[in-house]
């Protein structure tokens, strides 16, 4: 009896392989797996960690934190991530009055309700030689900072911030371009999800309100622009190119300022717009 052997299976053309994954399709893949992780977050306490660890698989960061900025009060602490050691530095000193000078803050008064905006770009040029830099920012440990501005009801608007700890390089071109490629996808979930958190009211009214008050029994309306420039880390140049006068009518007006407040320092002023604000 003749016994067949096994037919062997009819070989199949290979045909072209689909090509290897490249970087732009590995991180929109990430993206994508973080995206459903934030939205199952949503409404709950774990959405600032998700916000996080989604990120972080595009772009390194240390921690999360987000304000509220509306009504006639200081901001609210929405959320964060942080220690609560850290939180007491970063957030709680940050709302006893330093808050004001912050540059995201400058921005949210200019009228900006969305966008992604790195913290170093809109600082005045003095920044690191300002007291808010000294006093707060100085002891936050924050290296880098990356806000994502999100518009909240009424005329209010949240900021969630990024932020890379001392330790940590300084972000890169390309970083900076991913992280506004994914600004209105992020900012559209924060929106959603911190929408109930805030009251509904003017934000542009406190802070201005709090720079034009400042002294003003005894400093012009000039004097008084040059005291919000100053504290905000101005320098003298900038102060002079902003208000389209000499550097040296500048120094003659932070004479007067000083002379008028009895004050001999930056810092004294500074300590002295706290108190006003307290």
């Amino acid at each position: 009896m003749n016994v067949q052997a096994p037919r062997r299976p009819l070989s199949v053309p290979a045909g072209p392989q689909p090509p290897a994954p490249g970087r732009a399709e590995l991180l929109l893949a990430q993206w994508s797996r973080g995206t459903a992780e934030i939205l199952a977050a949503m409404k709950t306490s774990a959405f600032e960690a998700a916000v996080l660890q989604a990120v972080k698989r595009l772009v390194d960061f240390d921690f999360v934190m987000t304000f509220g900025y509306a009504g006639p009060g200081r901001p609210s602490a929405l959320g964060d991530t942080l220690a609560p050691a850290r939180r007491k530095i970063v957030m709680q000193d940050y709302l006893a009055g330093p808050y004001m000078l912050d540059p995201f803050v400058q921005q949210v008064m200019a009228g900006t309700r969305a966008g992604c905006f790195r913290l170093l770009d809109l600082a005045p040029d003095r920044f690191r030689q300002s007291e808010y830099f000294r006093v707060h920012y100085r002891l936050t440990g924050i290296r880098e900072e990356v806000g994502f501005f999100f518009p909240m009801p009424g005329a209010a608007v949240g900021v969630l911030s990024l932020a890379r700890l001392d330790d940590a390089p300084r972000l890169t071109r390309r970083e900076l371009g991913i992280l506004r490629l994914i600004e209105p996808a992020l900012g559209a979930l924060c929106a959603e999800h911190y929408a109930a958190q805030l009251d509904s009211a003017d934000h542009r009214a406190p802070l201005t309100h709090a720079y034009q008050s400042f002294g003003d029994k005894l400093l012009s309306e000039r004097e008084r622009e040059i005291v919000a420039l100053v504290l905000q880390g101005h320098s003298t140049e900038s102060n002079a190119g902003r208000l389209d006068i000499s550097p040296g009518t500048v120094k003659i007006h932070r004479r007067n300022i000083y002379r008028k407040l009895g004050i001999g320092t930056q810092a004294e002023l500074f300590a002295s717009f706290l108190r006003f604000i307290a």
